[in-house]
């Protein structure tokens, strides 16, 4: 009796182990042909077999990376980039580190994977357990095998594909990399689905004088002077990348979201936004007027930054500029008008990205000292670009103006008074824009 109980207890174990080993192998099964549906562009069958790995292999990354593949052919943005965020969720993997599980067990044996794929003949005991000798198959000829170095033990060992499964502590660095700048992808697609026609909210800026410039601030910023400007009009916000994107075709920000501001944008790309909806950049001396809104402090709230102000580089960011003592909530961009307006109603004059103006900045003149009183429009206006055959005679000139500080920038370039310069053509890191236009 015992006998018999001990020979079915066997064929218990021995049909279970076999249902786990069926079970992982089935997976394997599926996942290739999720891949062999895709290739031939069967999104829709690929998205069942991934969905059904993903079921039971929740963390797999490679099954996560294809159903995001997947999920963009199917112009399923969002759900791709909620995927591609587990994938980011993961720990980054240092080298090729692993856990090895015998198939059906949860305990497994931290290793370094050495080889993916050798082909060798089976001779391994298979398991170090009683039921090892009921569970092995025979092995008919070279059969795929795992070559790792055991951590605890310091040996190499092979390991049968067929018994034995492997897991990465975390994603490789490469595929990191690659995820995200996937993800970026995948936003601006997503943005590119919803062509909204860009609603620019102009706010009238009155005609008025003002003190240009501050002696405390950088070189370039003095003398103080005066400055007498017409009624005109600028935008309330920066370009949003949903508006941008509707107009250009294109979006080259680092960090995109819909209702985030265009970033990275060049000045010519941005004047020809502009253009586009009937508008212009606004002059340097206008965006002064405009982000001052009527304040003669260093910042148009006041002398000091809190944190609550504006967005710069603070404790969140990752440059070496970042002030570890303030924190504005935000690691790089921030969504259109989260900071409060100024007195004039006008939204991220200081900070978050940066602003392309009108004027040009000479770098060996200092324009203030003769500039005119009445709407200054910047050294060689005349120029409204300088590309090609119309560069001729100017090239001296290839630095157009930024306004506002960004949030790649210290507190302290959010002066109301502080001057930045790129070349007219770069597509320059943290540097947006926003219209303006004369009041008819």
């Amino acid at each position: 009796m015992d006998k018999l109980i001990k020979k079915l207890m066997i064929q218990f174990v021995f049909l279970l182990f076999s249902s786990v080993t069926l079970h992982a192998q089935d997976l394997t099964k599926i996942f290739a042909s999720g891949k062999a549906a895709f290739a031939q562009g069967k999104y829709h069958v690929a998205e069942k077999f991934f969905g059904q790995v993903l079921g039971k292999d929740s963390d797999n990354y490679k099954v996560l990376r294809a159903q995001a593949d997947t999920k963009i052919k199917l112009k399923k943005f969002q759900e791709a980039e909620d995927l591609l965020n587990r994938i980011l969720a993961m720990p980054e993997s240092k080298g090729r580190n692993i856990m090895v599980f015998l198939k059906g067990k949860t305990e497994g044996r931290k290793a370094e994977l050495v080889d993916e794929n050798v082909m060798a003949i089976d001779e391994s005991g298979a398991v170090d357990d009683d039921i090892s000798q009921f569970v092995k198959d025979d092995a008919i000829g070279p059969v795929p095998h795992f070559r790792v170095f055991i951590m605890n033990t310091g040996k190499m060992e092979l390991l049968s594909k067929s018994r034995y499964r492997i897991k990465y502590q975390g994603i490789p660095t490469a595929t990191r990399e690659l995820v995200t700048a996937l993800k970026a992808t995948v936003q601006k697609m997503a943005i590119s689905t919803n062509q909204e026609k860009p609603k620019e909210e102009m706010i009238v800026i009155k005609e008025g004088c003002f003190e240009m410039g501050s002696d405390s601030g950088n070189s370039d910023e003095r003398p103080i002077h005066k400055v007498c400007l017409s009624s005109f009009k600028i935008g309330k916000y920066e370009i949003k990348q949903k508006f941008f994107q509707s107009v250009m075709g294109f979006n080259p920000s680092q960090f995109p979201g819909a209702e985030f501001p265009v970033d990275s944008v060049s000045w010519e790309d941005a004047r020809d936004y502009c253009k586009k909806q009937g508008y212009r950049l606004p002059t340097e001396a206008e965006w002064e007027f405009a982000a001052r809104g009527g304040a003669k402090t260093k910042y148009y709230w006041g002398e000091a930054v809190t944190g609550k102000e504006g967005n710069f580089c603070d404790s969140k960011c990752d440059l070496n500029s970042r002030d570890g003592s303030k924190t504005d909530g935000f690691k790089n961009t921030s969504p259109i008008g989260s900071f409060p307006p100024n007195a004039f109603g006008l939204f991220d004059m200081a900070g978050n990205v940066s602003e392309w103006v009108f004027d040009w900045m000479p770098i060996n003149e200092n324009y203030y000292l003769m500039s005119p009183e009445k709407n200054p429009r910047g050294p060689r206006s005349e120029l409204n670009a300088c590309s090609g055959v119309d560069c001729v005679g100017s090239f001296s000139i290839t630095q157009k103006v930024n306004r506002g500080g960004s949030w790649n920038k210290k507190a302290l370039e959010m002066r109301s008074s502080n001057r930045m310069n790129s070349h007219f053509q770069l597509q320059s890191d943290g540097t947006g824009f926003r219209c303006a236009a004369n009041i008819d």
